[in-house]
């Protein structure tokens, strides 16, 4: 799986993301471009995640918050997980 997105202002790569640790649970309400409308979302206001850079090396890197929210909804996409 590839998921790639804007971080602060630098494109990011990354390959086969897995969350590998999360904290600060709380409610969201996101929308989605394969649905319409908004729906409320359990994320994660902290994640580290473990996966292959654009070399296919192992990474680990902690998001926080929208960053982390964004990447919680693409990697449920990757998943099966609809909103």
């Amino acid at each position: 799986m590839l998921y790639s997105f804007n971080n602060e202002g630098k494109y990011m790569v990354m390959f086969n993301p897995e969350i590998i640790k999360k904290s600060v649970a709380y409610e969201a309400e996101e929308g989605c471009l394969s649905l319409t409308g908004t729906r409320k979302a359990k994320r994660w206001q902290s994640i580290k995640v473990q996966y292959q850079n654009e070399q296919f090396l192992p990474r680990f890197k902690t998001f926080t918050g929208w960053t982390a929210q964004i990447i919680q909804h693409e990697i449920d996409h990757c998943e099966g997980i609809l909103i």
